[in-house]
């Protein structure tokens, strides 16, 4: 009885599909990948800049501000990554990720 009042029946359809998109394995690939490149990223923004929006308005100007905020984050991963290369010199590089904007 308990999960007939917390179903809602409408959505059982809508959540099918979606479980059948998510199981593709092309799919599976593309959110394995966007959690290492995208999710982290995005994760350092808000928790160590604590960037969680933009001050200024203007697509001109909002862009430039994320591009700042973009720079921290790649000389972060920069000096992280070469503070670890120095450190252990038998390592191989990391491939390094680099965040821009689109004009």
């Amino acid at each position: 009885m308990f999960a007939d009042c917390t179903t809602i029946k409408k959505w059982e359809s809508q959540k099918a599909y979606v479980r059948e998109k998510l199981s593709d394995d092309k799919i599976d690939d593309i959110y394995r990948k966007r959690k290492i490149d995208v999710e982290l990223f995005l994760g350092f923004l808000k928790a160590n800049l604590a960037f969680t929006h933009l001050f200024l308005r203007g697509k001109s100007k909002a862009h430039n501000e994320l591009g700042y905020a973009l720079l921290a984050v790649n000389l972060r991963k920069f000096t992280d990554n070469n503070t670890k290369t120095s450190i252990n010199k038998n390592r191989h590089k990391n491939k390094m990720v680099l965040f821009t904007t689109k004009p």
